[in-house]
Formats: C-alpha cells, structure tokens, sequence
C-alpha cells in the first residue's frame, strides 16, 4: 500500500498520464523534462542517444516545484477528452444521460403533434 501511494503521488506530481512515461531529473533530483519518452523514441542511433545525453547535461534543471510538465497525453482532442473521462469516471454517467436526451430529442424533432412520422 505505501509503494502504491507514493507511486500515485508521484504521477501526480508529474503528470504522468501513460505508461511508459520518462521524466529526467538531474543528479540533485531537479527537474529536466517531461518529454523524455519522445526524445529517447527519436534517438535511434548511439550517436543521437549520446547528444541526447548532452542536450540533457546542457538544459538548466529547476526545482520540481518550478517544473513545467510539457509530456504529451497524445492523440490529440479525441486523447485530451478520453483522459479527462478516466481521470472523471462519474462524468461518463453525465455523457450517457446527455445522449440519451439527445437521442429522444432527435428522435421526436422528426414527429409530428399527434407522434406520427413526419
């Protein structure tokens, strides 16, 4: 249970939406970046992993309090509005009443008075 909890904590803290997510701190723990999925998924060559590295060394770390998380939660709108449901579980309930009166409204929008097919 205290494994999980500071696990949680931790994504908390960083932001962290997926698995595998890399977030590069420095040796004093200060915060690099939040990227660091995409920038190792792009350095496919020793000589690119090496400059990553480097580019990393070369950034100015900042304390984690001060850190911009900048990590991708990915798929663009369609991913951004999935992850605010799982993040928002209760809000599927809203979403599922919403349609269904959407649904009959639309369904009825094409009847007459007496509830006859237009």
């Amino acid at each position: 249970k205290e494994a999980r909890d500071r696990q949680g904590k931790l994504a908390e803290m960083f932001k962290i939406q997926g698995i595998p997510s890399v977030i590069v701190l420095d040796h004093e723990g200060k915060f690099v970046t939040s990227d660091g999925r995409n920038d190792v998924m792009k350095a496919t060559s020793d000589e690119k992993q090496r400059e990553l590295v480097r580019s990393w060394r070369s950034k100015e770390a900042v304390p984690i309090e001060d850190a911009v998380m900048t990590q991708n939660s990915g798929g663009g709108l369609i991913g951004k509005v999935v992850m605010m449901f799982l993040r928002n579980p209760a809000w599927i309930f809203g979403l599922i009443y919403l349609s269904k009166k959407l649904f009959k409204y639309i369904e009825e929008f094409g009847e007459d008075d007496d509830g006859k097919e237009l």
